[in-house]
């Protein structure tokens, strides 16, 4: 979005949600881009923009939303002083829940865009994704996905369930009885190691593990490090790795009930399966039904994954996954970041702050840290006492601190920058291109 935004003529910087208060002194931005306004601190900040004249926009990191009550929680105006000049919904069944929920359309521009991440599957991006270092294939290989980011609350204090949940319960009725959810969560966890061991004894795959990123890993390790050798030597946990480019280098995927990772397959031309555990209404949504194959049990999904590589177009689900793609995801083109970035500059144009009123003590405090803090390439939320206070008390840091290492700093972003310029140099000819 950055690239095009700046082949338009304007500049696009990158911060972390945590330092949202600091940009108004360190930059003195035309518009804020926000991933969500859900939290009233963050409403109420929108509020203060408005009145400096700082345009509003959001773009959603989230919004494959099949549930309605969470599609509504996403897409609610929850306070007055909530303030929105550009939302950039991902699908048309949010933007029809955004008008219904309080927004104005006179007020707030609405843009259908998809998922500006599904640009990884399209020329020349998704030369980004490219595993820096792809593994030489002897036999199929297969990509399993895991999304059980609950299952960890189940071993875990329930106080920290009860805040997780803290805002969702209120909002969402059927999340009410979130710990139900926990268990079943829990159970599918155990349960899907069922399947990546029969794959493996199989001996006819080549194996990834895809943890979801908000999963706990020891959980897989510990049960890597018990497996034979001759099963591990087919086994490869992928954690760090793009998921874009996992997706590209194999031959099928794998995925559990409701999971982004199908979806993004079909965009790559990938064949999917989907895992069935116990349909739980947070995890299983009717809509994805009739769009792959479904497997409930380990002991037949060998001879799934072999029915699915030997017709790996599967013809019988393609009208549902266009229809689906084209509902939820605006039909992926690998032209969503173009069409964000002069929307986002459309609107940014017309802005008109008043910094010299508004500004605080306080916001030149905060804008004066976050310059510092970029000096010494560390990012906003730097805490040099984290690790001590994690080694003491691991439970209670454990969250703040894997907040802090998925944090970008100035020299992620300058990377970032290079590859992205990497990618449109024309690619170097070699014997068969």
């Amino acid at each position: 979005i950055g690239h095009y935004v700046r082949q338009l003529g304007a500049e696009l910087i990158l911060e972390p949600i945590e330092a949202y208060r600091s940009v108004l002194a360190a930059y003195r931005p035309d518009m804020i881009i926000f991933n969500h306004l859900q939290a009233s601190h963050l409403s109420n900040f929108s509020g203060r923009l408005k009145e400096m004249g700082v345009k509003v926009a959001v773009l959603p990191n989230e919004a494959l939303a099949f549930n309605p009550e969470v599609m509504r929680f996403l897409s609610h105006r929850y306070n007055e002083r909530t303030h929105v000049d550009l939302f950039l919904a991902w699908n048309s069944v949010q933007k029809e829940c955004l008008l219904r929920e309080g927004f104005d359309g006179a007020v707030t521009r609405i843009e259908t865009v998809g998922n500006p991440r599904f640009d990884f599957y399209f020329e020349p991006w998704n030369r980004l994704s490219k595993l820096t270092q792809p593994r030489k294939k002897t036999l199929p290989r297969v990509l399993l996905c895991t999304n059980f980011i609950l299952a960890d609350c189940k071993e875990a204090p329930k106080e920290h369930a009860e805040r997780v949940f803290a805002i969702w319960k209120k909002h969402i009725k059927s999340y009410e009885n979130f710990w139900s959810g926990i268990e079943s969560n829990h159970r599918g966890r155990a349960k899907v190691l069922k399947f990546y061991e029969a794959l493996l004894r199989s001996g006819k795959f080549e194996v990834i593990m895809r943890p979801h990123p908000g999963e706990f890993l020891r959980f897989y390790t510990d049960w890597v490090a018990q497996l034979p050798e001759d099963l591990r030597s087919r086994l490869f946990i992928e954690h760090d790795q793009p998921i874009s480019g996992l997706i590209m280098d194999c031959d099928l995927e794998i995925s559990c009930e409701t999971c982004t990772t199908a979806l993004e397959s079909w965009v790559a031309g990938k064949p999917t399966i989907k895992i069935i555990n116990e349909k739980h209404p947070m995890f299983y949504h009717e809509q994805l039904a009739g769009t792959q194959a479904e497997v409930a049990e380990p002991e037949l999904i060998v001879a799934e994954v072999e029915r699915q590589l030997a017709d790996p177009s599967q013809p019988e689900f393609k009208k549902a996954r266009e229809e689906l793609l084209a509902t939820w995801l605006a039909s992926p083109k690998g032209d969503s970041c173009e069409r964000i970035a002069r929307a986002v500059v459309e609107v940014a144009s017309t802005s008109k702050p008043n910094y010299q009123r508004h500004l605080t003590l306080e916001d030149h405090r905060r804008g004066l840290k976050l310059r510092l803090l970029q000096r010494f390439n560390l990012p906003v939320n730097y805490d040099p006492l984290l690790a001590a206070k994690k080694h003491l008390q691991p439970e209670r840091f454990r969250a703040k601190s894997w907040v802090k290492n998925k944090t970008i700093t100035q020299s992620d972003i300058r990377e970032a920058n290079e590859r992205i310029a990497s990618c449109l140099k024309p690619l170097p000819e070699g014997p068969g291109d």
